[in-house]
């Protein structure tokens, strides 16, 4: 199984962060999944490298040409894309499910992306794990509850986002998947 996780590239973050991302990857590597990543040797991106390589997980980064200075050495599989666009289609092919950890625009971005391509594509198999520490997709979860209940979105389209309160839970819920 191939989890492709976003998150953010910064490490001056919550410690409660830091230790869910820590959490995932350990847990990742134990299931014995490849880690599919943006592929940075920055901030929490390489700490979820690094901590899911040491618990054996195949690491597979993708970052854009003009970030190759910033590509993580410790990945086993590097990809190279053109830009940021081509980078999330990447990521979003090579999931088979996705976790979204704590992170800023680059992160909402990719769980967007992700789910708008979901539904254009009506195939909803596929399910997106939100790890909301101390809530922080507490609003996003909300709008998108809004965006169901006035028809602006699917039912089907919300509830392949699933919230989970851990990294244990979302654990929990990729081994599920694997089933």
């Amino acid at each position: 199984m191939n989890v492709t996780v976003y998150l953010s590239s910064r490490n001056n973050i919550s410690p409660a962060f830091k230790k869910a991302t820590a959490e995932v990857a350990d847990g990742i590597g134990r299931m014995g999944a490849a880690l599919v990543y943006g592929g940075s040797n920055a901030g929490q991106m390489h700490t979820l490298a690094a901590t899911a390589k040491a618990a054996g997980a195949k690491i597979i980064g993708v970052i854009p040409e003009i970030f190759r200075h910033l590509a993580d050495p410790l990945a086993d599989r590097i990809i190279y894309t053109k830009d940021l666009g081509e980078r999330k289609t990447a990521l979003r092919e090579m999931g088979d499910a996705y976790v979204a950890l704590p992170g800023g625009i680059g992160t909402l971005d990719e769980v967007m992306s992700t789910l708008a391509e979901m539904t254009v594509s009506r195939n909803f198999d596929k399910k997106i794990l939100l790890v909301n520490i101390d809530g922080v997709f507490d609003p996003l979860i909300a709008q998108l509850q809004k965006f169901a209940e006035l028809g602006l979105a699917s039912k089907e389209a919300v509830d392949s986002i699933v919230a989970v309160s851990s990294a244990g839970e979302c654990i929990e819920k990729l081994k599920q998947l694997t089933k």
